[in-house]
């Protein structure tokens, strides 16, 4: 129990041996405590000069050989304190530090990443990254051509959205014919004038937690840009939260 209580002040194996073997001893000299504690000279009287700059072991010469003397035992309570002392430096030192790396990471622009997919797999590419970050999404513009770009794919991609209950919100212009592919669970729309959403031809989703997709649903082709910007995510998303109050 007296090991495992200096050890909780810091103090090594080998320190804790010499230091009660000098309380056994009395004032010794190191040899006679190299002895008594079974620690090897050399190393004996490397401690008892750490533990004389910790105050727990002073020193007297008599007939010029140094004996060693233990500190008395209420030397270990200051000890104990100013380790209590510094911890609360270093907690000050530490939520000094974490403020100053908070300003530091919002000071620092956020990378901005833009990807461009075209093409039949390059449409299954981005819908199935949405399916992937498994949050609900938005729609600005929805254009109901994704089964003219993939047919039977987008059915079952569709499917897939549906039994991981991921929400859509969708925006429309009063222009989309397709009326049925909007009568799929978990799909909420509302409609737009034309003069608030871009042309039907193109549409905006915003997903994930730091993705917008910009998809031109060309009759024969498709290419779809990624953009990956939290505050540019943000923006699209405010925008979106505006129009759908307006919406009806």
């Amino acid at each position: 129990m007296k090991a495992e209580t200096l050890k909780s002040l810091g103090l090594t194996k080998a320190q804790i041996k010499v230091y009660l073997a000098l309380f056994e001893l009395g004032s010794s000299l190191a040899s006679a405590i190299a002895r008594k504690s079974g620690v090897e000279r050399s190393m004996t009287y490397q401690i008892l000069s750490v533990l004389t700059r910790n105050g727990m072991v002073s020193s007297v010469i008599k007939e010029n050989r140094k004996y060693f003397i233990a500190a008395e035992p209420e030397r270990l309570l200051d000890i104990l304190k100013e380790k209590e002392e510094q911890l609360a430096q270093n907690k000050n030192e530490v939520k000094s530090l974490i403020t100053e790396l908070k300003i530091l990471r919002h000071s620092k622009p956020e990378a901005l990443h833009v990807t461009v997919y075209a093409g039949l797999d390059g449409f299954k590419t981005v819908m199935n990254d949405i399916l992937k970050e498994k949050k609900d999404y938005y729609i600005l513009g929805y254009t109901a051509k994704s089964t003219k770009i993939a047919k039977y794919w987008y059915t079952h991609w569709n499917n897939k959205r549906v039994k991981l209950k991921l929400s859509r919100f969708l925006l429309i212009p009063p222009t989309v014919k397709r009326k049925d592919a909007l009568k799929h669970p978990f799909t909420f729309v509302k409609e737009l004038p034309l003069q608030y959403i871009a042309p039907s031809r193109s549409s905006t989703t915003i997903y994930g937690k730091d993705k917008v997709l910009l998809f031109l649903p060309l009759e024969k082709d498709f290419t779809g840009i990624i953009i990956q910007n939290k505050e540019i995510h943000n923006s699209y998303k405010d925008f979106f939260d505006i129009l759908w109050m307006k919406a009806r």
